[in-house]
């Protein structure tokens, strides 16, 4: 009986943290208020889930608990002093859950809902803390099962309360306005992933990169505050619109269906100590792609302003003029298809690692197979702005970063290094020599933390596995026409990106864009005789945003 008694705690124990996590997992949706039978439902939903999971969790917690305190639970009928200690770590996880999520979206969810999860976690934690002192106390109160179970109760409703009282928050729909004005010259626009400052001016003052450098200290550069926390789709998003996940919508690369909640398609999962996406519960969602952006990229402004533009592998969503996606790997061009000399200099250094050799040969195949294929696109089909994203930095260094420099993993990035800048020469010569040059890294790399490097000197691998999960700051390039030259940039933010070169291509930048225009970046001759013109905002569809036939 005392094993029944204890699974009976638990169970009900779960029940309570599954209701108390549903308003949770609500306020990472800021668009989606369900009716009230729907919001029953979840209410079921996470109540059950948490019963079967969570509960069966401290249950089992309970009984090795029982080892060392074997009083727990022991007594007939409800157990005050076990329900509290079973309470303590509900209280806990609860208040992890809403403050870790609260961190965990800093870029991604609007003000007021990470305010109301800051909320959440502070009324959970004051739960847990009441929790522990009367614990400790041990002190039994006249009606125990009753005034246990309305504490818990009232902590769930107050966090119902919380999400309740959070304004129904989303993106104002994007406002057409015809927009009277050409773009004023050519952009080239790149996109190095996984490239920052700390590995490029390296392979710069080595002479890696001779044409970047050359462009560098004619052109205006600096560190760019990427989105945090890292998710590729919300980092390339905000990019090409300019504007803040939370208008544009795109938070990660998977979305899901909840149609026993929502006709909307949600994407944010609550974080917790559970396997994603077992927090919604009993499997009844369905996964769907990324979504494609609420408000307009830069090659449709580009378009609707009249401008041919190229887009070379970008999400799904992108479509210009014409458009080369990123092939499936076994599309990818075969290695040997590639310059003999750069196979050679690879080769050497590839035997170090045979293991991680054939994806590096797959990633220079895949990055010089877009570059080829964009330089002719462009000469046969030629275009007033072309838009190129590169994965090559992304897919090599996690991989190749060595601990101590001077390995063949340097080697494998220096030909990486070498390879992105003669693409990038050979795409500034097929653009003309007079086109605004835009150079960007939406993100960069990060070296390991302590704790990584703790992990690392119990390992024999010689190499640091840097990743973007901190999301460390990327960088941007300005060159060309109306360009300020030598100058760095400061305080620059990966919105920025996209409202700067709009200006200085004498287009309107629009007000909800989250970008300011570094003006740090723009000479004082264009500065003086171009105006900051502003529009409401430019539909993800490109309607409105630009008169059909250009007109200045």
């Amino acid at each position: 009986m005392r094993h029944l008694r204890r699974l009976g705690h638990s169970l009900v124990a779960g029940a309570f943290a599954g209701a108390a996590l549903a308003p949770l997992q609500l306020l990472l949706w800021p668009d989606v208020l369900p009716p009230l039978p729907k919001l029953l439902v979840a209410f079921l939903a996470w109540t059950t889930w948490g019963t079967v999971w969570i509960g069966g969790t401290l249950f089992a917690f309970a009984e090795l608990a029982s080892l060392l305190v074997p009083y727990l639970g022991s007594a007939k009928g409800f157990s005050v002093g076990l329900w509290r200690w079973l309470m303590i770590p509900v209280g806990l996880v609860v208040t992890w859950a809403a403050w870790w999520n609260r961190e965990e979206t800093r870029d991604l969810l609007l003000p007021d809902n990470r305010q109301g999860l800051a909320y959440a976690g502070s009324l959970a934690f004051l739960f847990t803390i009441t929790l522990l002192v009367l614990a400790i106390r041990r002190r039994s109160r006249r009606h125990a099962l009753t005034s246990a179970l309305a504490f818990a109760g009232a902590l769930v409703a107050a966090l119902w309360v919380v999400w309740a009282c959070t304004p129904l928050s989303s993106p104002k729909a994007a406002v057409a306005e015809a927009v009277h004005f050409a773009p004023g010259g050519r952009l080239l626009f790149v996109s190095w992933e996984g490239t920052d400052l700390h590995w490029l001016l390296p392979a710069m003052e080595r002479g890696d990169m001779p044409f970047l450098h050359k462009r560098w200290e004619t052109g205006a550069w600096g560190q760019l505050r990427t989105v945090r926390p890292y998710t590729r789709s919300a980092t390339l998003a905000t990019l090409v619109t300019g504007c803040a996940p939370a208008v544009h919508g795109v938070l990660g690369r998977l979305s899901y269906r909840v149609p026993w909640l929502t006709d909307r398609p949600v994407t944010l999962l609550l974080a917790g100590p559970w396997p994603s996406p077992h927090q919604l519960p009993w499997r009844a969602w369905e996964r769907t792609p990324g979504l494609a952006p609420q408000r307009a990229t830069l090659w449709q402004i580009l378009t609707s302003a009249g401008h041919r533009v190229g887009v070379v592998g970008w999400p799904r969503y992108a479509r210009g003029s014409w458009t080369v996606s990123t092939p499936l790997p076994a599309e990818v061009a075969r290695f040997t298809s590639l310059d003999a000399d750069l196979r050679a200099a690879l080769d050497s250094a590839l035997r170090s690692a045979p293991d991680l050799a054939n994806d590096a040969r797959n990633s220079f195949a895949l990055a010089a197979g877009l570059g080829s294929i964009a330089v002719k696109r462009v000469n046969a089909q030629p275009v007033n702005a072309l838009a190129i994203d590169c994965e090559l930095a992304a897919h090599l260094r996690p991989l190749w970063t060595a601990e101590e420099p001077g390995g063949q993993g340097d080697e494998v990035l220096r030909q990486a290094a070498r390879v992105l800048d003669d693409q990038l020469r050979s795409l500034w010569l097929a653009m003309g020599e007079d086109t605004l040059l835009v150079v960007v890294s939406p993100y960069g790399l990060a070296p390991p933390s302590p704790w990584q490097r703790l992990v690392h000197l119990a390992r024999s691998s010689p190499r640091w596995h840097v990743s973007p999960t901190d999301s460390p700051d990327g960088f941007v390039l300005f060159s060309g026409p109306g360009v300020r030259p030598g100058t760095r940039l400061t305080g620059a933010r990966l919105a920025d990106v996209t409202a700067t070169l709009l200006y200085l291509l004498e287009l309107p930048v629009a007000r909800d864009m989250a970008g300011r225009v570094l003006l740090n970046a723009v000479d004082e001759a264009r500065a003086a005789s171009v105006p900051l013109r502003l529009v409401p905002s430019y539909p993800a569809d490109g309607s409105g945003t630009a008169s059909p036939t250009p007109v200045r």
